[in-house]
C-alpha cells in the first residue's frame, strides 16, 4: 500500500482497511494524524474500560472494544478511546477484520489538553451528526465525566461527575465510575 505521506486522497474504505502507523482518523478524503497519548490519558483509558468490559461481560450486553478504527455513515472515521456495541448489534456493526462500520451504542474519548477542543466540538458535532446514542468525554485533568446523549436537536447533557463523586451512567443502568478512587487518588 502507499504510504500515507506519499497518498493524497483516501476513501473510508482504505482507510477501514490500513493498518497504518502511526494511526491517522479518517476524514472526507483526507487522513487527520492522532495525538500521542499521555501516560494519564491510558491510565484512565485502560481502567475504564477493564471496568466497562467487566460490568458489560457480567450482564452479557456486548463488546466493549479499545482504540478500533469506527467507520461513521457520515463519511468520517475515528478512534474512539473505547466503544461499546450491545450484542444484538453486534453482527451488523464489526466487519470481517474486527472493526466497526456503523454506529456504535457508546463512544467514550478522553480529553487531554491538545484535544480538548477537538473532542468537546467538533467530534462531538460529528458523532452526533452519525447518530451516536450516547457520548462520554472524560477529563484527563480535572477527572471529570460528561455523558451525552442524543436528541435530533443536539447532545443533551445527562450527566457530569466531577473528581470524586460517582459517575452513574443513564444510559448503561448500573454502570458506575468513580475516577478518583479507581485511579487510587482518594
Amino acid at each position: 500500500m502507499t504510504s500515507t505521506a506519499e497518498k493524497g486522497f483516501w476513501t473510508i474504505e482504505e482507510w477501514l482497511d490500513s493498518e497504518m502507523e502511526p494511526r491517522h482518523e479518517y476524514e472526507h478524503g483526507r487522513l487527520v494524524p492522532m495525538a500521542s497519548p499521555t501516560r494519564t490519558h491510558q491510565c484512565i483509558v485502560g481502567r475504564t474500560y477493564s471496568l466497562l468490559d467487566r460490568w458489560a461481560t457480567e450482564k452479557c450486553l456486548g463488546s466493549v472494544e479499545l482504540e478500533l478504527d469506527v467507520s461513521l455513515p457520515t463519511g468520517v472515521g475515528f478512534i474512539p478511546d473505547i466503544v461499546f456495541v450491545r450484542a444484538e448489534r453486534e453482527a451488523e456493526l464489526f466487519t470481517p477484520s474486527g472493526k466497526i462500520s456503523g454506529v456504535p451504542d457508546l463512544v467514550v474519548e478522553v480529553i487531554s489538553p491538545n484535544t480538548r477542543t477537538r473532542y468537546m466540538g467538533h467530534k462531538l458535532r460529528a458523532y452526533h451528526s452519525a447518530g451516536v446514542p450516547c457520548y462520554w468525554l472524560i477529563d484527563s485533568e480535572t477527572l471529570t465525566v460528561y455523558e451525552y446523549q442524543y436528541t435530533p436537536e443536539g447532545y443533551l447533557l445527562r450527566t457530569v461527575a466531577e473528581a470524586g463523586e460517582t459517575f452513574q451512567s443513564h444510559a448503561l443502568e448500573g454502570f458506575s465510575l468513580n475516577l478518583k478512587e479507581l485511579l487510587g487518588e482518594r
